[in-house]
């Protein structure tokens, strides 16, 4: 039960006979008397991530506590988090610099040209951005100049620039600022994630200690136990030694 309990909480309740009952969740048996009843892992729409099922109905949201509803916890929540605020920077990185680049002109005198391939939204922007296929085949259409003459960097110049213009997070943060939010935010969420497991761990040890002063066998104070038995076992044949030699003596006298 101990090792159970690690994976995923569980509620247990004695029986009168010594055996115990075992339920998850919301009451969803696991052992009662001796029937068992499984836990599946089964995939769920739409994202086809698994999830548990008792009976044939979907109990994750039952669940309470170890490492089964941390991993879940991570999967269904905090990751989640991340790739948002990541799509979200790789998003706006896309249209800042396609509008900016869109407007300058290039070796060729050519403008009005992408330097991303456009994105739909900001869902997946991370996975999805990537460098037009036209410019990735001809760097000669990176469109530096603010104008159609040779020298000019205007563009370039404002591109560059980017990196401090306030973009993100209500036009409060810039690019680099949103980054290091996110990698804050991970960061943080890691120590605490730490810190919880190893707080928990030291109740855990803890109660432990507790439950084996109440219930256990302490070597320690076992053999200090037999030494003293052994200590008044030693001092009593010593006494009755003295005492048989006493009275030896003592009826050698008499019988005298």
């Amino acid at each position: 039960m101990r090792s159970l309990n690690t994976l995923v909480n569980v509620d247990v309740v004695n029986r009168s006979d010594g055996g115990v009952d075992i339920t998850v969740g919301s009451g969803r048996a696991l052992v009662i008397g001796d029937e068992t009843y499984r836990l599946e892992a089964v995939s769920q729409p739409p994202t086809g991530w698994a999830g548990v099922e008792a009976g044939g109905m979907n109990i994750t949201s039952e669940l309470r506590g170890g490492r089964l509803v941390g991993a879940i916890e991570a999967r269904d929540v905090n990751i989640p988090d991340y790739l948002t605020r990541l799509d979200t920077i790789a998003y706006e990185l896309v249209n800042q610099v396609n509008t900016i680049h869109s407007g300058g002109f290039d070796q060729l005198g050519g403008t009005n040209q992408n330097f991303f391939t456009p994105l739909a939204s900001a869902a997946g922007a991370a996975r999805l951005i990537e460098v037009d296929p036209a410019v990735a085949a001809d760097s000669r259409l990176i469109a530096a100049a603010g104008v159609n003459e040779a020298g000019d960097n205007t563009v370039a110049k404002t591109l560059s620039n980017l990196r401090d213009a306030l973009v993100l997070e209500g036009n409060s943060a810039t690019l680099i600022d949103s980054w290091s939010h996110l990698a804050f935010r991970v960061g943080r969420d890691t120590r605490a994630a730490i810190d919880g497991s190893k707080a928990q761990s030291d109740i855990v040890e803890q109660i432990d200690a507790l439950r084996d002063a109440v219930s256990g066998v302490s070597l320690d104070e076992e053999a200090v136990q037999m030494i003293k038995f052994q200590r008044a076992y030693e001092a009593n044949a010593r006494f009755f030694s003295t005492v048989d030699q006493t009275l030896s003596i003592l009826f050698s006298i008499v019988g005298r």
